[in-house]
């Protein structure tokens, strides 16, 4: 009974200064976790987890943004229903199918052909938003003109 009680007294010991180490250095945590999981990929992962977890660090959440659901992705539905943009560059295709650029790196093309006389210019920039549409698509609107363009998101 001595020698049992002994040896669960000395691995609560161990288990308790290996906690204490990687609880004062998370680098020694992560260090461990590489080492110990190096040839198997989602045991890494898992174990990167848990020491985050316990060094009380969020795991991270992309914010919903608006058109998400239309591109290839896994993310979550959105809830945006507007959203002001910067235009960063427009082109229009053979087609007359706008192609606009945004800053944040946002790609939506135009549904529908844009008539010559209409059409933004090439490399100035234009701010604007873009909404939900009433029964389905987006709907850009550019400020300083009169028209709106249905589009979709491509990136």
């Amino acid at each position: 009974m001595k020698t049992l009680t002994r040896c669960f007294f000395a691995q609560s010991l161990l288990l308790y200064g290996i906690l204490a180490h990687s609880a004062a250095d998370p680098g020694a945590a992560i260090a461990e976790c590489r080492a110990r999981y190096a040839e198997q990929p989602a045991e890494h992962i898992a174990c990167l987890e848990r020491e985050l977890r316990a060094h009380g660090a969020p795991l991270a959440k992309s914010a919903p943004s608006l058109g998400s659901e239309q591109l290839r992705t896994k993310r979550p539905p959105e809830t945006v229903d507007q959203a002001s943009v910067a235009i960063e560059n427009v082109s229009y295709g053979f087609d007359g199918k706008g192609l606009f650029s945004m800053t944040d790196g946002q790609v939506w093309k135009a549904v529908e052909s844009t008539p010559p006389e209409q059409r933004l210019e090439p490399g100035k920039r234009y701010a604007g938003r873009i909404e939900r549409g009433k029964l389905g698509g987006y709907r850009l609107y550019v400020e300083g003109t009169p028209r709106m363009v249905r589009v979709t998101r491509t990136k």
